[in-house]
């Protein structure tokens, strides 16, 4: 079977799950192509589609949702897929949802909806980070929910969505919004050592390192800080410690 896996990720939590989610399908004899949804304008051809996204503000980012409205094309004939998202809080974890039921009414029947608890990343502002044995927690039950969410591929779609996912997506739109404010915030000091990671990673090209400057395109995935190999960069004046992931999901 061809699968395609498709996903958008800030510091790497979801890459991870995509990646364990391709490796483990590929043990088991299919043909899987695995891409990021930036600079991708088109979708390979599949027989099963897997989407996946990190949560912010309660949904999945604002340009993975238009991505998948955009470059997802109706399905000619029955098409299964999964949908997965990474959040450090399944209580807010609504994304799945928005992007099943953009799914569905392009012809796609859903199997499974998986939220995966993961370590917090987002802790520029308010949040603590997630202690490293709850970390091995969650990167072992990520694992064990890889297996049983592969399992659904040959069973009849049981997952749907039959309530409006308006308002969640205008919660997206909303954070897309604030992101754009509270980005102004990021500032890169003298420490920089000008190695341009941040400014080359940045998926809204929002950085210019050479003058130290961040633009108004933030979308707060804070995947400059955690890449950053100096933590040159700090919010609101605070200095961010790098969170980089840390185990491999092994199955």
């Amino acid at each position: 079977m061809k699968i395609q896996i498709v996903y958008f990720s800030g510091t790497g939590n979801t890459m991870a799950v995509a990646n364990a989610y391709g490796k483990q399908l590929e043990r088991l004899g299919h043909d899987v192509k695995i891409d990021t949804i930036e600079g991708k304008q088109s979708i390979e051809p599949h027989d099963f589609l897997i989407v996946g996204g990190p949560i912010y503000a309660g949904n999945m980012p604002h340009e993975l949702i238009q991505w998948v409205r955009r470059h997802v094309p109706k399905s000619n004939g029955p098409k299964k897929a999964i949908v997965f998202s990474t959040s450090a809080v399944l209580g807010n974890a609504h994304g799945v949802k928005s992007i099943a039921k953009k799914l569905i009414k392009k012809g796609y029947e859903i199997t499974d909806a998986a939220c995966f608890e993961m370590p917090r990343n987002f802790y520029i502002d308010r949040y603590d980070p997630t202690s490293e044995a709850d970390q091995i927690r969650q990167f072992n039950q990520a694992a064990e929910m890889i297996v049983q969410s592969i399992q659904t591929i040959g069973n009849e779609a049981t997952y749907n969505v039959t309530k409006s996912v308006l308002m969640i997506d205008m919660l997206a739109d909303i954070f897309a919004i604030m992101a754009k404010s509270m980005g102004k915030k990021f500032e890169i000091d003298e420490t920089c050592i000008q190695c341009g990671i941040c400014e080359k990673n940045c998926p809204k090209q929002n950085i210019t390192v050479a003058t130290k400057t961040y633009h108004n395109r933030c979308i707060l995935c804070t995947r400059c800080i955690h890449n950053c190999p100096v933590a040159a960069i700090s919010y609101k004046g605070k200095k961010i410690e790098p969170y980089r992931v840390p185990y491999e999901i092994k199955i």
